[in-house]
């Protein structure tokens, strides 16, 4: 299960390619979903892929290779008042 209040994002260049890894990423037994991309980030093509901090590791190797490409990966913390924070992932 994915926590709201703090989870990892990845950010993809095209919708397809977010569309494609959520297929690729779930089929592989982890929970992910797809999601408007927050503000703070400018990058990518308006979707990011969601999942649990603990997967990020896990997941970016598995993508790595199977040659899945994204333009960055973060670390995203909301509070209770919703409002968020988003750092780059740091390994």
């Amino acid at each position: 299960m994915i926590d709201r209040k703090h989870y990892g994002i990845i950010v993809f260049p095209s919708s397809s390619a977010a569309s494609q890894a959520e297929m690729t990423v779930s089929k592989n037994g982890w929970t992910c979903r797809l999601i408007p991309i927050p503000e703070q980030v400018s990058a990518g093509c308006g979707l990011v892929l969601q999942l649990s901090i603990d997967d990020i590791k896990n997941v970016e190797t598995f993508m790595l290779k199977k040659g899945v490409t994204y333009d960055g990966i973060y670390e995203v913390f909301v509070t209770k008042e919703r409002k968020k924070t988003v750092l780059t992932w740091k390994q």
